[in-house]
C-alpha cells in the first residue's frame, strides 16, 4: 500500500466543506478580545481560552512591543544552545515563586512540554503511566512515545480499583488534567492525593485550564483544593489565562535540572519568541495584582451559565468559565455552530474523540472582557437555536455513547438531497 494512500482517500473535510458543516480553521481578520471579525462580520467570541481577557490588556501589549524592540522577533535557536534569554530565566523564576516550586522550566508550547516530559519520565524501566480518560491529547502522545505501560482510568473510583492490584506503585506516574477542557469538570485532586499517599505513585498535574482560573490569585486546581505540595510536577500553559504562547513544568530543583538537560522537545525546539515571553510575564503580573479580574470572570460565568440553563441547555455540571452545551448529535453540533456564526456568535463544536461518540457538545467560555451586552447577545442567539432544533432532555450521564459518529452520514444525506433538488429544478 502507498504510504500516502490514507491522505488521498480522506474525504471528511471535503464533505464537510461541501455541506457547509465544516467548523475548523475559520479565518479571523481582526480581534479586540470579546469580539472578532469573521467573513466581514463582527461576532461575539465565545470559542476562545482567553479566560482572564488579557490578550488586549495595555500592559501585556506594551511588554510584547518592548521585547520586540529589544530582542527582535525570534531567538532562532533552542534555549539549550543559543536562544536562552534573560526573559526566559525571569519568567521561570517568577513562575516557580508563584506556584511554590523550587524551579520551573519554560517550553515553546504546552504540547511540547507534555509530550517531552511524559515521554522522558515514562521511559524509565518498568514505568507505568495512569492517564485520566478525559486528558488532553498531548498527555496520551507523550505516554505513547515513552514506550512505558499505559493504564486509563475513567474516574477516581476506577483509578483506585486499578491501583489496588498492588500494595505500592513507586514506578507509576498518575497524570491528570486539573480542569477537563471540554466539559469544565474539575478533577478530584483531594481523593487522588489520598491514593498517592496510600500507594506511593508520583503525580503529574496538567493545569492548562485551571491555572489562572481556580485557587488564590489563580494558582490553579491544586491550590483551590489545598493539595499543592502533593503534586510532584505541575504543568500549565501561557496560551489560556496568560494570553500568550508556551508552557512550563514546575517541581523540585533536581527533577527540573534533569528535564532541562534531557527533554528532547526542549533541546531540539527553537526557544519561545521574546514577545511571547514578555507577554506571559506581564500577564502574570496583572493576574497577581488585579483581583477584580476574577470577580468579573466568575460573575460573567454565573450569569451566562444560569442563562443557558434557563433556556433548557444542559451544562454538564461545569464549575469553571468553560460552559459546555450538550447537543448529542455530532452533525447537529456542527450545524448549530454554523448557524450561531451566521447569527453573530463564534462557538466551537466538540465531537469524538474529544468527547464520546454521540455526546457532542458546543463548547463556550466567558471572560472578564465580555460585557453583559455581549453575553446577552450570545444568549439571544442560543435561544433562537434552541427553538429551531430538538435537543436531548435527559442527563448526558444517562445517555450511552453512540455506536458510531453520524457526521459523514448526515453530510452525505444533505449532499444527496441537494443533488435531488438540483435535478428536479433542471
Amino acid at each position: 500500500m502507498d504510504i500516502l494512500s490514507p491522505c488521498y482517500s480522506y474525504l471528511d473535510s471535503t464533505i464537510g466543506k461541501a455541506t457547509g458543516y465544516y467548523p475548523y480553521f475559520r479565518v479571523i481578520s481582526s480581534s479586540d478580545g470579546p469580539v472578532v471579525t469573521v467573513n466581514g462580520q463582527r461576532v461575539v467570541m465565545l470559542g476562545s481560552n482567553n479566560y482572564l481577557g488579557l490578550t488586549h490588556h495595555p500592559e501585556v501589549l506594551k511588554a510584547a512591543h518592548e521585547a520586540l524592540d529589544r530582542y527582535g522577533v525570534g531567538c532562532t535557536g533552542s534555549r539549550f544552545m543559543n536562544g536562552n534569554l534573560d526573559l526566559h530565566e525571569q519568567l521561570e523564576a517568577e513562575l516557580a515563586e508563584f506556584t511554590g516550586r523550587e524551579e520551573a522550566l519554560v517550553f515553546s508550547s504546552g504540547v511540547l512540554a507534555n509530550i517531552g516530559t511524559l515521554g522522558l519520565l515514562g521511559g524509565v524501566e518498568g514505568a507505568v503511566i495512569f492517564l485520566a480518560a478525559e486528558n488532553h491529547a498531548s498527555l496520551f502522545d507523550g505516554a505513547r512515545l515513552s514506550h512505558g505501560r499505559i493504564a486509563l482510568f475513567e474516574d477516581v473510583d476506577d483509578l483506585e480499583r486499578k491501583l489496588a492490584f498492588r500494595e505500592s506503585w513507586p514506578n507509576a506516574l498518575v497524570a491528570t488534567d486539573g480542569v477537563f477542557s471540554m466539559t469544565g469538570r474539575v478533577a478530584d485532586l483531594e481523593r487522588i492525593v489520598a491514593l498517592k499517599r496510600r500507594f506511593g505513585f508520583r503525580l503529574y498535574l496538567d493545569d492548562a485550564h485551571g491555572f489562572g482560573v481556580l485557587g488564590p490569585q489563580g494558582r490553579g486546581t491544586a491550590a483551590s483544593q489545598g493539595v499543592e505540595k502533593d503534586v510532584d510536577l505541575l504543568f500549565a500553559t501561557f496560551s489560556k489565562s496568560l494570553a500568550s504562547l508556551g508552557g512550563f513544568v514546575a517541581g523540585d530543583k533536581t527533577v527540573i535540572e534533569y528535564l532541562r538537560h534531557n527533554v528532547r522537545t526542549l533541546i531540539f525546539s527553537a526557544a519561545l519568541p521574546p514577545a511571547s515571553v514578555a507577554a506571559a510575564l506581564a500577564a502574570l503580573h496583572v493576574m497577581r495584582r488585579d483581583s477584580e479580574l476574577f470577580t468579573r470572570m466568575w460573575d460573567n460565568a454565573a450569569f451566562f451559565k444560569q442563562g443557558v440553563e434557563a433556556l433548557g441547555y444542559h451544562t454538564m455540571g461545569t464549575r469553571t468559565p468553560i460552559i459546555p452545551l450538550f447537543i448529542g448529535s455530532e452533525a447537529l453540533a456542527f450545524q448549530m455552530c454554523r448557524e450561531a456564526l451566521e447569527l453573530g456568535l463564534f462557538t466551537t463544536p466538540a465531537v469524538y474523540p474529544a468527547v464520546p461518540k454521540g455526546h457532542a457538545l458546543i463548547r463556550t467560555s466567558v471572560t472578564p472582557a465580555h460585557t453583559r451586552e455581549h453575553l446577552q447577545q450570545a444568549l439571544d442567539v442560543l435561544a433562537t437555536l434552541f427553538e429551531r432544533h430538538p435537543l436531548p432532555k435527559e442527563d448526558p450521564a444517562n445517555i450511552p455513547p453512540a455506536r458510531d459518529t453520524d457526521i459523514v452520514e448526515a453530510a452525505m444525506r444533505i449532499l444527496a438531497e441537494r443533488e435531488a433538488e438540483t435535478q428536479a429544478k433542471g
